[in-house]
């Protein structure tokens, strides 16, 4: 493992929030890219336990159980890796909901509030530019430990993690990586003895992050007082999935391939012979009737569907919709993940998992207000041959369907 370092507003600019450079600082992301993600830990320590205050406190896991009422359904709670779901909890019993969880919390269990993003505004923007930068699904889970405990033995993800500290100490042991990078079909043996031997074993205090690829075995366990960390889970879209999906895709369209084995083929010396040659020439088929370029136009379109559409401040932008002219600042909506596909009628906008169509003459006024990275433009700003009238129309169209918002 390397150590190298020691609520949202919509009108806001893209640097003002917090993305992958500020999880990493000061580790630079190329670096992480290049020789930590997909291969091994990284951990960033920081002497600043406010570093995270802006995304959770403990405060915010306090308000979020004590306005919860008896609806905890995103709560788990988990002791040395056994979980009691909270409907189970004390049934029969006279407590309420969150008084049974605050008993177990006493007792040494860990509160997890799974897809806390869905909570906490600033979470779900982290998760909106992490999804963005990255190009993977990511959701994001809290967990509360108390003093002295461990909620989960040694295990490994079948996702890539960062872990954010952000009240306490955690002690982490890693265990290495028997299992590089498994597929969600190949879960951690929880069967199998315990590991005993850590190959690094360290602190997590608030303000630091840990990176984890997946297939790293791991465990914590808090120190003398409460902790409270992010596990921000990374889904990414793997080699297995393109060619799953692209095979899929060919067996739906080429009947050869949905065809049955020979009848009565099992036990018969010549008919499996037979499969044999057969399976080596659909296999030899398979580069002539796969294409590359269709793969990737499906794969980025459903890359583009990984994470929920950004559409904070939509409602303000309908209601100013016809005020929009030619002098009205718009931008691009942050970690709008987005592709655009031309053609010799049409122009195809793809982001929040739909498709908006405009004429093909518009194609690069289009591209410029979706390559605008950052900053503000209007209508009057957008260079091309479109006149102004529709420059404006362009705008108002964009607006409406979420792309742009209004400055």
């Amino acid at each position: 493992m390397t150590s190298p370092h020691h609520g949202t507003d919509h009108r806001r600019g893209p640097d003002d929030y917090f993305g992958l450079a500020r999880l990493l600082h000061p580790l630079n992301i190329a670096t992480f890219r290049e020789e930590n993600y997909e291969k091994k830990p990284v951990l960033v320590r920081r002497d600043d336990p406010s570093y995270f205050a802006e995304l959770l406190t403990l405060a915010d896991v306090d308000r979020a159980l004590h306005t919860s009422g008896n609806d905890l359904s995103d709560f788990r709670v988990v002791v040395d890796g056994k979980e009691t779901p909270v409907a189970e909890l004390g049934a029969g019993s006279t407590l309420t909901a969150v008084e049974r969880i605050y008993d177990r919390y006493r007792s040494g269990s860990s509160l997890v509030l799974n897809g806390i993003q869905d909570r906490f505004p600033a979470l779900n923007q982290l998760m909106r530019a992490l999804g963005a930068e990255i190009s993977a699904r990511i959701n994001i889970n809290s967990y509360l430990t108390p003093a002295g405990a461990r909620g989960f033995k040694p295990h490994y993800d079948m996702h890539d993690v960062f872990i954010a500290q952000v009240h306490g100490t955690k002690r982490w042991q890693l265990f290495g990586a028997p299992l590089p990078l498994p597929l969600r079909t190949q879960p951690y043996d929880r069967t199998a003895p315990e590991p005993t031997e850590p190959v690094s074993e360290f602190e997590l205090h608030a303000g630091d992050v840990l990176y984890l690829p997946r297939g790293t075995v791991h465990a914590g366990t808090s120190t003398d007082e409460a902790s409270l960390h992010l596990t921000i889970g990374i889904h990414p879209v793997l080699w297995s999935n393109v060619v799953a999906e692209a095979l899929q895709s060919l067996f739906e369209r080429d009947v050869a391939y949905r065809e049955a084995l020979p009848f009565g083929f099992l036990g018969n010396p010549d008919l499996e012979r037979q499969v044999e040659e057969r399976i080596a020439e659909l296999l030899a088929d398979l580069p002539r009737k796969v294409s590359a370029e269709e793969e990737l136009r499906r794969t980025v379109k459903a890359g583009i569907a990984l994470n929920p559409p950004s559409l904070e401040g939509h409602l303000d932008d309908l209601e100013r919709l016809d005020r929009i002219d030619k002098d009205t600042e718009v931008r691009r909506r942050i970690s709008l993940q987005w592709s655009i596909e031309t053609g010799a009628e049409a122009v195809q906008l793809h982001f929040h998992g739909k498709t908006v169509r405009l004429p093909a003459h518009v194609v690069d006024e289009v591209r410029f207000t979706a390559e605008r990275h950052s900053g503000v433009f209007s209508a009057a700003s957008i260079p091309g041959e479109l006149d102004e009238p529709g420059r404006v129309v362009l705008v108002r169209t964009l607006v409406k369907e979420g792309f742009l918002t209004v400055c």
